[in-house]
């Protein structure tokens, strides 16, 4: 045989192996795939307390390990100085939307049942309710126990974001040495990469909620809607999901206005409208110039299959897992092999 065909075979044995091992790390994956969401937003979460502790240990010089104490007994204490202080208004106001939101829910109800072509789309829906209620015993055990998985997989996350914060490179470490010795180097400045991109994803994100949350309030405020407040911070909390989350803080707020007059739903309607419009071509591009940014269709497409994929938490992780694969992406594929093979060819 000659030199030839046997670095030919060489290859194809190389790339078989390449697509074996390829589809068993994506069949082990997606086995896992509910476990490696919890991890990545550990891993979101604990880039968030290393990096605010980094720049803590910047301005006092603390040290790594009692700056992160310190960031997570000054945020333990903020959540318990708002509940302390607003808690009890926030909770009467989130009973009273829920009262307010199933009466909207029971009037329209009512309105289009009384309308020809409604009543067909209510007796539709009322045999769906049926099927479901006749369903929801069996049930039961199985919300229980989500209940409860929701609740550890909580804990589960907030304890391992701790730990991976008070000692990362440990684990990145610990990660690289599954990797050849020539590509280590180079996994540890994706790896820096990512956890940057987290950071500054997470930042500017938090900046947008902030504003939003306050111009929405204001807004209420000024047009005299009830639970300004509530209805505020649930604006600003959903807007951390982009686009989806801006729909999802508006309906509340319509729905209660709904309940005063037709025109105050318009008002609401149309300030929510403004405010979403201004974030979205002003607010947002001023915060992306520091922070980082991702395609529009591109943050879409990825609400749109992990959200399908995995619910809830799918939706809520798709924007910043996202920016880690296109930024692991660019520094390893990109960078490390495309314009590598392009310098060596020229």
């Amino acid at each position: 045989m000659t030199r030839t065909a046997t670095e030919h075979l060489r290859g194809i044995d190389r790339t078989l192996r390449f697509g074996a091992i390829s589809l068993l790390v994506i069949a082990a994956a997606w086995a896992m795939r509910d476990i490696l969401l919890l991890v990545f937003a550990a891993v979101l979460i604990a880039c968030v307390l290393r990096g605010a502790s980094n720049a803590l240990d910047r301005r006092t010089g603390l040290g790594p390990n009692k700056s992160l104490a310190v960031v997570i007994v000054l945020l333990i204490a903020t959540i318990v100085a708002l509940v302390w202080w607003r808690g009890n208004d926030i909770a009467d106001q989130a009973v009273q939307i829920a009262d307010q939101l199933r009466s909207q829910v029971e009037q329209l109800w009512k309105q289009m049942a009384a309308s020809p072509w409604g009543s067909v789309v209510a007796q539709q829906l009322r045999n769906a309710a049926q099927s479901a209620r006749t369903g929801l015993t069996g049930y039961v055990p199985g919300v229980a126990s989500s209940v409860l998985g929701i609740g550890g997989s909580a804990v589960v996350i907030i304890a391992t974001a701790a730990f991976l914060a008070a000692s990362p490179q440990t684990y990145i470490s610990g990660g690289l040495r599954l990797l050849p010795v020539s590509w280590r180097r180079r996994g540890r400045e994706a790896a820096a990469q990512i956890g940057s991109t987290l950071q500054l994803w997470f930042i500017g994100q938090l900046a947008d909620m902030v504003v939003v949350a306050t111009l929405v309030g204001a807004g209420l405020f000024i047009l005299d809607i009830p639970l300004a407040l509530t209805l505020a911070l649930v604006a600003g909390l959903f807007n951390f999901v982009p686009y989806v989350g801006a729909l999802a803080g508006a309906l509340p707020a319509i729905l209660v206005a709904l309940a005063q007059s037709p025109n105050d739903a318009l008002w609401v309607a149309f300030l929510f409208l403004s405010v979403q419009t201004l974030e979205g071509n002003v607010i947002a591009p001023l915060i992306q110039r520091r922070t980082i940014s991702l395609a529009p269709a591109l943050t879409i497409m990825s609400q749109t299959i992990l959200g399908t994929l995995f619910g809830i938490l799918g939706l809520v992780v798709a924007t910043p897992l996202t920016a880690a694969l296109v930024t692991g992406v660019r520094m390893i594929y990109v960078e490390g092999v495309l314009e590598q093979d392009e310098q060596s060819d020229r």
